[in-house]
């Protein structure tokens, strides 16, 4: 059995993914107003700091989202 770390709380935990299981609802809920703000605003969007204070996303967050498969292609959007 594989432990990790939750990045949002730090808490250990044995599923699969990214965060704990207390902290997936609000991590998907996050990922998809990101996703959703990309998506209204595309080129207009200047920095992981807009995103951040538009949405009440953390920039943490933000950065980890970018990580995530599927997502990669976010990044040429704020030139990482």
């Amino acid at each position: 059995m594989e432990v990790g770390r939750c990045s949002r709380c730090g808490a250990f935990y044995t599923n699969g993914g990214y965060v704990c299981p207390k902290c997936t609802s609000k991590d998907n809920f996050e990922l998809s107003q990101f996703k959703d703000f990309i998506e209204e605003n595309g080129i207009e969007v200047n920095s992981l700091s807009q995103v951040a204070s538009e949405t009440g996303i953390s920039e943490k967050n933000l950065n980890r989202f970018l990580n995530y498969n599927g997502l990669e292609g976010y990044k040429k959007l704020f030139n990482i």
